[in-house]
């Protein structure tokens, strides 16, 4: 008799319920087996990128291309990679599949390069629209022979690759050296912040104002530009720099009889004046001393500058004393003639005084301070050439 079993969700005997999950088994296998054929077969198809196909034959594969890969055109998304076939030893075959609007702006004149799509550094396949060419059509090969890799693993390596190339230890014990004399620049730097400081916290005058000061201090930049050429120039155009017929040249004889010029001078003169100071040192000290206690008492003795001031004083006074155009200047006097009328009269007598009646005006003089009356010379002058 066989034996009865009782499942909560089959309900019979132990063969019914043994019948039951055999065939529940089977039919759930089947379903499997059915989803991962439908899978492998069909999702393929279902999620493949729809569009126009290409294959690009290239001499190598840029670093993280791959199956789905994107294909970019301008910075914008145009498609994906549809397959990557590396089993050949020098080529890579790699197919793309482009939009309708993709492949109709682009000609079989188009460039390709590997680069990054974003900041994170995926590797895209990169299209480069150029002129002419012939418009390309689905299922067309395009092969080059030279594709350039920009890639962020590319660019990696070779900043590597300079780093270890130029970070060498010769390279770090200057930076070593920079960094120690910067080190000891800090005080000399510290010390120009503070004198800045200072100078803007003394400060007086507006900036403008300096400026303007400045600017008067520059006005005399450009006639000191010309004095210095014309020094140059005369230095340039002078006999050292001409030939003995005129020429501009190097003169070997003049400059040879100079030098020797030179030469005798500096031993024979120079030298044997040094020789004669040195062996007679001990009898030139006192006389040398003598000639300092003379000059070190000349300025007292001259008044120092009080005197130089009154001296400038007189001369300025002198120059004034002279009046009227170059060549014909006239020394102007002014003569009191108080004490003596005779010659006052004798003056006025022949014009050289304004006219005025000495002997009549002593006759009206009953005022006593009409007896102190003065004639004076406002005109006489004498010529000087």
């Amino acid at each position: 008799m066989a034996k009865l079993t009782n499942q909560d969700f089959i309900r019979g005997s132990g063969t019914t319920q043994n019948r039951a999950l055999t065939v529940a088994g089977l039919i759930a296998a089947a379903i499997v087996v059915i989803s991962i054929v439908a899978t492998a077969v069909l999702y393929p198809r279902i999620t493949a990128p729809s569009g126009n196909e290409l294959q690009l034959v290239v001499p190598a594969l840029g670093p993280g291309v791959k199956t789905k890969s994107k294909v970019l055109l301008r910075g914008a998304e145009v498609g994906v990679v549809k397959s990557v076939d590396a089993t050949a030893p020098d080529t890579v075959k790699l197919k793309i599949v482009l939009s309708d609007e993709a492949i109709k702006s682009l000609t079989d004149a188009v460039d390709i390069d590997y680069r990054p799509a974003n900041y994170f550094g995926i590797t895209a396949v990169n299209l480069i629209a150029k002129p002419g060419g012939s418009p390309l059509r689905a299922g067309q090969t395009l092969s080059r022979a030279d594709v350039p890799d920009f890639t962020m693993s590319t660019m990696i390596e070779h900043g590597s690759t300079v780093v270890d190339g130029t970070l060498s230890r010769e390279m770090i014990a200057t930076l070593d050296k920079v960094t120690q004399y910067a080190t000891g620049l800090a005080p000399l730097i510290e010390t120009m912040i503070v004198i800045s400081d200072n100078v803007a916290r003394t400060q007086k005058q507006l900036p403008s104002t300096l400026l303007a000061k400045m600017n008067d201090i520059t006005d005399v930049f450009p006639e000191a530009n010309k004095e210095t050429l014309r020094g140059l120039d005369a230095l340039t155009n002078s006999v050292f720099n001409r030939m003995p017929d005129g020429s501009r040249g190097v003169d070997e004889a003049y400059h040879k009889l100079m030098n020797d010029s030179l030469t005798v001078a500096a031993d024979g003169l120079f030298g044997a004046a040094g020789k004669l100071l040195g062996s007679h040192s001990t009898e030139l000290t006192p006389f040398v001393n003598s000639i300092k206690v003379f000059v070190d008492e000349g300025p007292r003795l001259l008044g120092g500058p009080k005197t130089m001031s009154k001296l400038t004083i007189a001369v300025n006074k002198l120059q004034s004393t002279f009046a009227g155009p170059p060549g014909e200047q006239a020394l102007q006097l002014r003569l009191v003639l108080d004490s003596m009328p005779s010659l006052s009269q004798t003056l006025a007598s022949v014009g050289l005084l304004p006219g005025r009646n000495y002997a009549a005006g002593n006759k009206k003089k009953t005022a006593p301070a009409q007896k102190k009356a003065q004639q004076k010379t406002t005109g006489l002058s004498g010529r000087g050439n």
